[in-house]
């Protein structure tokens, strides 16, 4: 086949690029090219400075017929910004009200048209600099023509021109079978004809501002429908580039090895979605950046946010902003980029004792005390950074702080002079108490592919860490492996929430979605202890939905049970053999907080609704208390209604103390009555610390404060 690239003044376009999705040619002095009958699609790389309306062309039937391009002048300044959005998951309206909770898997919808419509009508309000937007797939949730139509249609909306690549979802074409692929990874099997015939190719490249940008699909990929075929074809992209050009990778999933040892050289950087979460992380030098959700909140429990990507010539530089789409509370501070980077509110109550400044955002990870020191860690999701900060207990003054190589989403663990942390991306440091300097690192076995949100726990100079993929017990001295899991999870899996509960010489965790029940090792050696994973199915915590572990376990020394928060529901589990004697539902399917044990029974955190009193022995519910407040965003996973319950409340005597998104910290007691309240100026998501004689908060907008223990009487 054949065809020729000509600018809109009827002037032939020397040296374009044209592919067919398997060979790349260029276009001779005459704008003529030619390229082999295959394929499904002919696709130009629009160079610097243009466009062309169309880029591709279904390959010809009659390949007599002349393939025509015709570029246009788009002006393209630098700096180039870009929106990086992804996991857009639009759901038509009719899918939202005839699903019901039984069969809407872990959500009922994704976005819905008019959201997408919004947030596009109001791109020069939200990111006024913009060129473009790119969409790293999943663009609909089940990959259904309405879908698609709706998609299409809401697209013209669009201010800039939009860059789409496809997803897993958008291979569904209405069923949602797992799979485990050839790199042994959960995910749905699935066929791009759809996706290909409302948006033509799936891998292509296109030049910005000097900057040549590479999409693949990542799905087919990983399935091995055409990975070959994709291999091939960027290889042959790159080689018409000068070697060691600059380059970014749109890809779905985070690339690991499967696609980055097919490359003849690394990309500047690569930009992502798919997990559901906000992680940046810089290996090899190339900054990979993985994004959260736009439209609701994530699986990692950031709120819905969107990113602008900034290409200078030289360097790429990222600005993550939370989407607001309710009235901030005159009350509370700038939130604009809260749980991504920080922001400085003082909060003007005499409850406040002091307080301190992270070098980062704070978000679902609480301080730890060790002493007279808080330890804390910060997030910096603007670039591969992180800290680990040390703080006065009595005066908040700053004693040291620790740079780390991407966001510290875990809380610091301190034991033997040795403070241990751990980052986003897997590596585990041990920091020296007293100064915060560097004693040992212990290196992630994936830093493409580990995404770290559990904390360490430490007990008896042991540093217990990962998730089912990698469970690690480590000397907190030294930083060598006393022993490692890798075999809990037959798959590579998502994002893990959980911290090792040590009981005695019981680790006890659980995940999801695999492995289907929690587990039971013995803590030195780390065999298993517990063997659910051969029962019959009988038992009941096996049931739908309820095998998902999303949060860190707590022991009631009382009833020798295990208390884990599942999925929509809580489980007590026999400390001994791992069985399960009861399991109570609740309204909310993500509530990842730990159960908190008293006296009166369990209090169970009900993320988005409230507090929770079941009773010991048989899990019934003593009480039920719903919270309201005016939170500025949701936090809660696929959640777009903000709310002000998503930490648990820390335990008082005979009082719970809840903090709140909306800043507010609440009082109640154990017949479920709220005492009282103080407003705060931070929006607060993690639990607080008991330190003695005041209780220890992180905000969301990195602000650390001591606060008096008779806060909200």
């Amino acid at each position: 086949m054949h065809g020729i690239v000509v600018y809109s003044s009827g002037q032939p376009a020397e040296g374009i690029a044209v592919t067919n999705g398997h060979h790349v040619t260029q276009t001779d002095a005459s704008g003529l090219f030619a390229l082999p009958d295959e394929g499904s699609f002919v696709v130009i790389t629009r160079p610097t400075g243009h466009t062309a309306t169309p880029w591709w062309h279904p390959v010809p039937a009659n390949h007599e017929t002349q393939i025509r391009f015709e570029l246009l002048s788009m002006p393209q300044s630098l700096p180039y910004e870009f929106v990086h959005l992804t996991d857009t998951h639009m759901t038509v309206p009719q899918d939202a009200t005839e699903v019901d909770d039984t069969h809407s898997g872990l959500y009922r919808e994704g976005s819905l048209p008019g959201q997408v419509r919004d947030f596009l009508t109001r791109l020069p309000e939200y990111a006024p600099n913009a060129q473009s937007i790119f969409v790293t797939g999943d663009l609909v949730d089940h990959g259904v023509t309405e879908e698609y139509e709706a998609y299409v249609d809401v697209l013209t909306s669009s201010p800039v021109p939009v860059h789409l690549i496809p997803g897993n979802h958008d291979h569904m074409n209405g069923r949602h079978g797992a799979i485990i692929s050839r790199n042994n990874y959960l995910t749905n099997d699935g066929t791009p004809e759809l996706y290909e015939r409302y948006f033509g190719p799936r891998w292509y490249s296109f030049d910005v501002a000097g900057l040549h940008v590479v999409t693949l699909d990542w799905h087919t990929h990983e399935l091995g429908i055409d990975h070959e075929a994709q291999n091939d074809w960027v290889r042959a992209d790159l080689q018409l580039r000068p070697e060691g050009s600059p380059w970014i990778l749109l890809f779905h999933d985070q690339p690991n090895f499967s696609i980055i040892e097919q490359l003849p050289w690394l990309p500047k950087a690569t930009f992502s979605g798919h997990w559901h979460t906000s992680r940046v992380v810089e290996v090899d030098g190339t900054l990979h950046v993985n994004s959260p959700t736009t439209f609701f909140a994530s699986l990692d429990y950031s709120p819905p946010a969107y990113r602008l990507v900034t290409w200078d010539g030289e360097n790429i530089t990222l600005k993550t902003q939370t989407l607001l789409t309710v009235p901030v509370p005159d009350v509370l501070g700038d939130v604009a980029t809260s749980t991504f980077a920080a922001t400085s509110t003082r909060s003007d109550n005499s409850a406040v004792l002091w307080r301190a400044e992270l070098g980062g955002a704070g978000h679902r990870q609480r301080a730890s005390v060790d002493g007279d020191l808080v330890l804390a860690g910060g997030q910096i999701e603007d670039r591969a950074a992180g800290t680990v900060e040390a703080f006065d207990l009595a005066t908040g003054a700053l004693v040291w702080q620790a740079h780390t190589a991407s966001a510290v989403k875990t809380t610091p663990a301190a034991t033997l002079n040795v403070v241990v942390a751990a980052e986003v991306s897997g590596d585990l440091t041990g920091f020296d108490r007293t100064t915060g300097e560097v004693i040992w690192t212990l290196k992630s076995g994936d830093p493409l592919r580990r995404f770290a949100w559990g904390s360490p726990t430490v007990a008896n100079g042991v540093v217990y860490l990962g998730d089912q993929s990698d469970l690690r017990a480590v000397d907190i001295r030294t930083g060598e492996i006393i022993w490692r899991r890798t075999d809990l999870s037959p798959h590579h899996n998502l994002v893990n929430h959980s911290a090792p509960l040590l009981i005695d010489d019981l680790l006890v965790m659980g995940f999801w979605p695999t492995p289907e029940h929690p587990i039971g090792l013995n803590a030195q050696t780390g065999e298993s202890v517990w063997n659910r994973a051969g029962w019959d199915g009988t038992d009941p915590f096996l049931a739908l939905k309820r095998m998902l572990i999303m949060g860190t376990a707590s022991y009631d020394p009382h009833t020798d049970a295990v208390l884990m928060p599942a999925f929509g529901s809580t489980a007590r589990v026999n400390r001994a053999t791992g069985a399960t004697m009861w399991t109570q539902p609740h309204q909310g399917g993500f509530s990842p907080t730990t159960p908190v044990i008293t006296d009166a029974g369990y209090i169970i955190t009900v993320t988005g609704h409230g507090l929770r009193l079941l009773e010991r022995e048989t899990g019934d519910t003593l009480w039920d208390l719903p919270i309201a407040g005016s939170a500025p965003f949701p936090m809660a996973s696929y959640t777009k209604i903000p709310h002000p319950v998503i930490a648990a409340p820390i335990l008082l005597e005979q009082h719970l103390v809840l903090p709140g998104l909306d800043g507010i910290v609440r009082r109640i007691d154990l017949e479920g009555k709220l005492i009282g309240q103080t407003q705060l100026a931070s929006p607060i998501a993690a639990g607080l610390v008991d330190a003695g004689d005041r209780l220890i908060a992180v905000g969301v907008d990195g602000n650390v404060l001591a606060l008096s223990k008779d806060i909200a009487s």
